[in-house]
């Protein structure tokens, strides 16, 4: 007895329409470098709550508008060291 052909797993999933519905949302997700805090993207509009803030290298990074100051001084010192921005760990 002969058996029968398999799909792969691309196969698959291309027959079951490309995205299974238990795959992750790849929404940005944004966090404050100060503080850490998870940032929406509805934020960096009107009313401003958070910001984009750029080093002199040109890299962007998220901030809360209360903790821009500090930021900045994280950014400064990445300028001035050369190395990566000390980032506080995200929380939700």
């Amino acid at each position: 007895m002969k058996r029968e052909k398999r799909l792969t797993k691309r196969e698959r999933k291309a027959a079951a329409g490309g995205e299974q519905p238990h795959e992750h949302d790849h929404a940005p997700h944004i966090h404050c470098v100060a503080c850490g805090r998870h940032l929406d993207p509805g934020e960096f509009e009107e009313p401003v709550t958070a910001k984009i803030v750029s080093c002199d290298h040109g890299s962007q990074f998220a901030s809360c508008v209360g903790c821009e100051t500090r930021t900045r001084a994280l950014l400064a010192e990445h300028d001035r060291t050369g190395k990566p921005v000390k980032t506080t760990a995200a929380w939700h």
